[in-house]
């Protein structure tokens, strides 16, 4: 029996002190900070430079606001029956649907008090001397005599509703058109009962809106939405209504069903299947546990490393980056198969030492596919790269240092699984007419097909949006009028005042877009709270009206004394966003940032986009600095500019590892290399755009893996003069990698499935092909099957 040998106990000793040590930090680093250091805003991916620091708040402003809210609409043919349903679902929402210790809503509003209806009315009354609609502006300028008439008229009228203390308060009735006009702005609803009521086809509508009591992502609140769809089906049954709602926690409780369903599925299925196969290959747990042991290395080493330089380690950089570490079981595996080949004649350092180079190559390239992405100016890469070089680089180590010494023993004396198989596999490959032949007929397949490749980068494809929840979001718009948050407009200015008065302007322009049907409409602050100036301006128009029209009135009233106009206190931008009535619109109006103010106007539906694009483009637009903000465009374009860099960072790798490759082994053998992963990767995005899958970002981070693990495959069959002994190695690097991620290809969401496919494809003709890199004498050599792994 072999003996050990002391320098591979002290380095093996060496690196379990270091991974001790990452071990620590991790601890430190998740156990006792006071969050977890794991960033999932995709913004964060973006540039620094490229980073506006207004329109990141505008959309976080506008997200925190929203994601939290819930909207409900009761419909029913009968108003009655369906405010009495309405009543008992608020009821049932604030009381008894839910349990004690777990509260889904902090807040729910169906039925409006009188109080809370008067504050609106309250705060502006207060000022209403400076408020007037544009309509009341046009005929104060041009026939302010007129209004005196529409007063006289109003009290003729039994229906108008005038009474004395109004009239005595506000003689030219100008209050209650304003504050009616500001009520339609946000939305369909008007007052009823105290309920926010809508009619359409015959139905009424009401709304009911809740504050989740927590995040929309927290399990905690995902897990008592089934017992909120019970509570609305027995509403529907009991009261003969329809219960439609919308909100992001409805989305994000479908996001997290759907991954925890792939997961039971395609997940824990591919993780069977790998322990399965490399039990059946080497009949050992100590194969598996080695394999598990070295990525799982990889990946602590390769965590604990980022966030101590990044500080905090991005979901996006966590998942591929966990997936581009996996290529290091190509390691393991031509490690474990020499072992197995050897059987009693098994020495652990001879066997290191036999794939020393190929692995070292094989990182070497791996590293230069990787650390090329460090060049692009985009953090989400750079902290990729980064993450995936370290792990990999750790996993290399936990072989090399750790593999001689836990796989000291020789593994048990078998026949290799399905040599026979492997041998005539081999020997095909010495036939010139073979070896020339498959590449190509595989090469001129791919090319036929990559005609049909199309990109896509819209975000939408990585989240899977089922049709009812569209169905109903797309039908509460409709009834609200409140349209979608997804479009925006950003709008900066010196000093508060001068934004208000900009507002101003672009919304005179947004009111001649709706009526060109444009836009269907939109929201303002200033459509709520008037500039300074404006209201200045009002206040003088209201004064001449009772400088010159109050004797008219009071002569045809007979009364003895005319009302004395209101002093003049403008509304401040403080004073109006301290008020409950701002809430709806408070956070459209954004902190100041590097003394800039700044807001946003929320455009509810682009109805014509032409139109709309030709107004943004226009010279007014321009003047104003207006920015058009989309969340999903923003996210989007920061797709594409990720997949053109990563492009042209594929085809830098692909030239540097050809040059290291040309260096060792020549260029006719080098070209042999590189053939492969090059066939494979066209093939990957051929069959893909084939199959009817738009390409993205992840298909090409997909051909990053492609590259490397098919580099590895090549460079082992150019190393090794086992070519058997490779080959079993390959294939079963080559079936781990198709159950773990192409198994992905069944994902329902578009765009891991379309990862899936470009893997699926990729790796199994990288597999296929490369046994082209065999030197010809070594693919000549007709040996038994059994010698060959000696």
């Amino acid at each position: 029996m072999p003996k050990r040998n002391n320098f591979n106990s002290k380095l093996a000793l060496v690196w379990l002190i270091v991974v001790v040590l990452f071990s620590g930090l991790l601890i430190k680093q998740f156990a006792f900070s006071s969050s977890v250091p794991i960033e999932s805003n995709i913004m964060k991916l973006l540039p620094e430079n490229q980073q506006d620091p207004m329109v990141e708040q505008a959309f976080q402003q506008i997200s925190n606001s929203m994601s939290e809210q819930v909207v409900f609409i009761l419909s029913g043919s009968d108003i009655k029956s369906t405010m009495a349903a309405t009543q008992a679902f608020e009821t049932s929402l604030n009381q008894d649907a839910f349990s004690d210790n777990s509260v889904l809503f902090k807040h729910v509003q169906g039925k409006i008090n009188a109080s809370t209806q008067s504050q609106w009315s309250d705060f502006y009354f207060r000022h209403r001397a400076q408020l007037l609609t544009e309509q009341q502006k046009e005929t104060l300028t041009h026939a302010p005599e007129s209004r005196a008439q529409y007063v006289i008229q109003s009290l003729y009228n039994p229906f108008s509703g005038v009474t004395a203390t109004e009239l005595t308060l506000d003689p030219f009735l100008l209050f209650r058109d304003y504050i009616s006009e500001v009520g339609t702005r946000s939305s369909n609803f008007g007052i009823n009962e105290g309920y926010l009521t809508a009619q359409s086809q015959d139905q009424s509508h009401i709304l009911v809106t809740a504050t989740l009591a927590g995040s929309p992502y927290s399990l905690a609140i995902q897990e008592q939405l089934p017992v909120l769809d019970a509570l609305e089906r027995k509403i529907e049954k009991q009261f003969d209504v329809k219960v439609q709602h919308t909100g992001v926690v409805f989305y994000a409780n479908y996001g997290t069903q759907s991954a925890k369903s792939e997961i039971s599925t395609i997940g824990l299925g591919s993780l069977a299947g790998v322990i399965l196969l490399v039990w059946l290959t080497f009949r050992s747990a100590l194969p598996l546990a080695l394999s598990l042991l070295s990525i799982s290395t990889g990946l602590l080493v390769a965590l604990a490393s980022t966030v101590a330089i990044f500080g905090k380690v991005h979901l996006f950089s966590l998942v591929f980056g966990a997936s581009l570490i996996g290529v290091s079981i190509d390691y393991s595996f031509h490690y474990l198969t020499d072992r197995l080949a050897a059987g009693s004649e098994w020495q652990s350092d001879k066997g290191l030492k036999h794939i020393f180079i190929a692995i070292t190559l094989g990182l070497i390239t791996s590293l230069i596919g990787y650390l090329g992405l460090l060049v692009a100016p985009f953090p989400g890469l750079q902290q990729l790269a980064l993450f995936s070089s370290i792990g990999l680089i750790a996993a290399y180590a936990s072989v090399v240092c750790w593999y001689p010494v836990l796989a000291f023993k020789p593994s048990q004396e078998r026949a290799l699984p399905l040599a026979s198989l492997w041998c005539t596999w081999l020997n095909l490959w010495s036939k010139p007419k073979f070896k020339i032949g498959l590449p190509l007929v595989v090469t001129v397949v791919s090319l036929a097909s990559i005609s049909q490749v199309r990109y896509d980068d819209d975000i939408r494809q990585l989240q899977a949006m089922p049709d009812e929840l569209k169905q109903q979001e797309q039908a509460i718009s409709e009834i609200s009028g409140l349209g979608s948050a997804q479009n925006m407009l950003l709008v900066t200015a010196n000093s508060n005042q001068t934004l208000l008065n900009k507002l101003a302007l672009i919304s005179s322009e947004l009111d001649s877009l709706v009526d060109q049907q444009g836009i269907s409409g939109y929201r303002s602050v200033n459509q709520h709270l008037p500039s300074e100036q404006e209201q200045h301006e009002n206040y003088q128009l209201v004064k001449q009206l009772y400088a010159n029209q109050s004797a008219t009135l009071q002569t045809t009233l007979g009364w003895s004394s005319f009302p004395e106009l209101p002093k003049y206190h403008p509304i401040t931008l403080d004073e109006f966003l301290a008020s409950p009535v701002s809430e709806p619109i408070r956070p459209l109006w954004l902190k100041p940032i590097n003394n800039q103010a700044a807001s946003v106007i929320m455009i509810k539906d682009v109805t014509n986009s032409e139109l709309f694009s030709q107004w943004l483009d226009s010279s007014f637009a321009q003047q104003q600095g207006v920015k058009y903000l989309n969340k999903a465009d923003e996210i989007s374009s920061l797709f594409a500019e990720y997949r053109v860099k990563i492009t042209e960072l594929l085809l830098i790798a692909f030239a540097a590892i050809g040059m290291v490759l040309v260096w060792r082994y020549g260029v006719k053998q080098s070209l042999l290399m590189l053939l492969p992963s090059l066939i494979a990767g066209v093939a990957g995005l051929a069959v893909t755009g084939a199959l009817g899958s738009t390409l993205n970002l992840f298909n090409l981070l997909g051909l990053i893996l492609i590259l490397g693990i098919g580099i590895d495959y090549t460079l082992f069959f150019a190393e090794q003069k086992k070519s058997l002994s490779t080959l079993l190695a390959i294939t079963l690097s080559g079936l781990t990698t198709l159950l773990s991620f192409g198994l992905l290809s069944l994902s329902q969401t578009h765009a891991i499935h379309s990862f899936g496919i470009t893997v699926l494809t990729g790796i199994f003709v990288a597999w296929l092909l490369s046994p082209l890199a065999i030197n010809s004498e070594q693919a000549t050599e007709k040996t038994k099957p059994r010698e060959a792994f000696r």
